[in-house]
């Protein structure tokens, strides 16, 4: 099967975006930007986009028609913008061979019914904070009735054997109008079908809930765990089904669903009062994702969409989703992640590490009325260095240098002590430096390194071990067990030599060179001063730097 993956996102007077004409080209997507800046509006526009396969053609020219109450329109583009109202996204393999581009506005619905669009739909996971919050936004005195958020959230992505269309089912369900006066036919034949759907509906309801629990469960112990004290079970339940139709009094009652929780083996009776935000954030994520796996689709197109999906945990929680979401649980998924948090944005970035070439980094910069919200590479500062050393801005360069400098000692430091510094405590860039360089000088023995190590060549290490078991063969009086012993030994000497103390020592030596770099180039470009830089002096420093960032993990 050919992955489909967004190469080109166009937009016209589509909420927060008056003109946007962004080339992904296939890559995934990390982007930040603050409240209102546009985040959320890049979301719905790939959720309006995505549903719009599975809707009828009057579901999605609403949202682009000037005289609709529905309409998402940006409000500061003028008439003749907002009557060329649309979206506009183009799909492609791989390997570039099956461009195709779609666009929905008020007078186009390209998507209707195209099987990639539509298996794309329930394929991919849209998930913000509010969809967690809802989880547990209950008052104390309040039990709590998932359904709401099921229903919009859910819902349309779910399926079993039977009932393909559950969603379908529920809204022939909901906005039965057979009932209204007038409507000519049998009355009781209209309320035995009724009937007949909303059993067919519970049914289908209940294993839908069963098999998102079972994987919410699994998600849940694989992922979040490790520090519980107690065992965790929990899961969702049909608390009351679709009932019948109330003959007397023209009524049915919607269903609502119930959220248990164990812990220790007892039950909850509101766990939302009891447990912390950060652990009700992990049970939600973990049903939402859980509905992800419970209904796996093959398709070509699949999104993983996320808007500040995790800004109430902390950093070290966020980075155990931001494993998930690297793993090879989503490794199919286009992944689009959006934060208005810098930090988790740069945690983020650090955590792809060498896999930047499969992402694009992107800014939201805040909206104007004149341009909209508009999407600008966000450069690190190593790359900003490099821009401003291509245009001669020494001066500018070596700032940016200093920064990155300061962030990966800081890491390094904190790193190799295993804890992280004390917050509200400064440390300057040569502190961290020389605290990270007697750290590795802890793991190296010190005779070692001064007669050994020190100035050896690693080329010249590799010989002081024997690679060879010639000599120990002609031991006649060595058992073969304990030839196999000192060859095993020799193996780890040599590996020790020319591996572990071989890294630590060469990370000694860059650190070294690091701080030499401090003093000539790092320091005068930070604060100024009257000592001229030069060209060669910031290249080298450049790539001190680059070589720093990557001594970390």
């Amino acid at each position: 099967m050919s992955i489909l993956r967004i190469q080109r996102i166009e937009a016209k007077a589509f909420k927060a975006f008056k003109h946007l004409d962004f080339k992904l080209d296939g890559r995934n997507l990390l982007a930040y930007g603050a409240n209102g800046s546009g985040k959320s509006s890049l979301y719905w526009l790939l959720y309006t986009f995505l549903q719009s396969g599975q809707k009828q053609t009057d579901e999605v020219t609403k949202y682009f028609d000037p005289n609709r109450d529905e309409r998402l329109l940006n409000v500061h583009s003028d008439s003749t913008d907002k009557n060329q109202a649309h979206i506009t996204v183009t799909l492609d393999t791989e390997d570039h061979t099956a461009s195709t581009r779609y666009t929905i506005s008020a007078y186009q619905h390209d998507t209707h019914n195209v099987p990639e669009i539509v298996k794309g739909n329930l394929a991919s996971d849209f998930v913000t904070y509010r969809i967690l919050f809802n989880f547990y936004r209950f008052r104390n005195s309040e039990a709590i009735d998932l359904w709401p958020v099921f229903e919009s959230e859910m819902l349309p992505f779910c399926y079993t054997t039977s009932e393909r269309d559950l969603d379908g089912l529920w809204k022939s369900i909901r906005y039965d109008n057979s009932f209204t006066p007038g409507v000519p036919g049998p009355a009781k034949k209209r309320y035995d079908a009724f009937d007949v759907r909303a059993t067919r509906f519970n049914m289908a309801l209940t294993q839908v809930l069963e098999s998102i629990s079972t994987e919410a469960l699994k998600f849940y112990r694989q992922n979040f765990s490790d520090d519980d004290l107690q065992e965790v079970k929990f899961g969702m339940v049909l608390r009351s089904p679709v009932s019948m139709y109330d003959r007397k009094q023209h009524r049915f009652d919607w269903p609502t669903i119930g959220f248990e929780v164990q812990l220790g083996g007892q039950k909850l009776d509101r766990p939302h009062t009891f447990l912390n935000e950060a652990k009700l954030t992990q049970l939600s994520l973990s049903v939402r994702f859980g509905a992800t796996l419970a209904h796996l689709q093959d398709a070509n197109t699949k999104l993983l969409v996320l808007d500040d999906l995790l800004i109430s945990l902390d950093m070290g929680n966020r980075m155990k989703v931001v494993d998930i979401i690297l793993s090879e649980t989503f490794a199919d998924h286009q992944k689009i992640i959006l934060t208005h948090d810098l930090g988790f944005f740069n945690e983020f970035r650090r955590r792809i590490a060498g896999h930047h070439i499969g992402w694009s980094f992107q800014h939201f910069k805040n909206p104007s009325a004149q341009t909209g919200s508009t999407l600008i590479e966000a450069k690190s500062e190593i790359q900003k260095a490099e821009d401003y050393l291509h245009g001669q801005n020494l001066d500018e360069a070596a700032t940016c240098l200093r920064k990155a400098a300061d962030d990966s000692a800081k890491r390094l430091r904190e790193w190799l002590s295993k804890e992280k510094l004390p917050p509200g405590k400064f440390f300057t860039l040569t502190e961290n430096l020389r605290e990270a360089k007697n750290r590795l000088l802890l793991t190296i023995p010190k005779q070692l390194y001064e007669k050994v190590l020190k100035g050896t060549p690693i080329d010249l290490l590799q010989k002081l071990v024997p690679n060879s078991a010639a000599d120990i063969e002609k031991e006649a009086d060595l058992e073969p067990a304990e030839r196999g012993k000192i060859n095993s030994k020799r193996g780890s000497l040599r590996k020790l030599l020319t591996d572990t103390h071989w890294k630590a020592m060469e990370n000694v030596r860059l650190i070294d060179d690091v701080l030499a770099s401090t003093e000539r180039v790092l320091n005068p470009g930070a604060h100024g001063g009257e000592t001229p830089l030069y060209e060669s002096e910031v290249v080298i420093a450049l790539d001190l730097i680059k070589r720093l960032e990557n001594c970390l993990p």
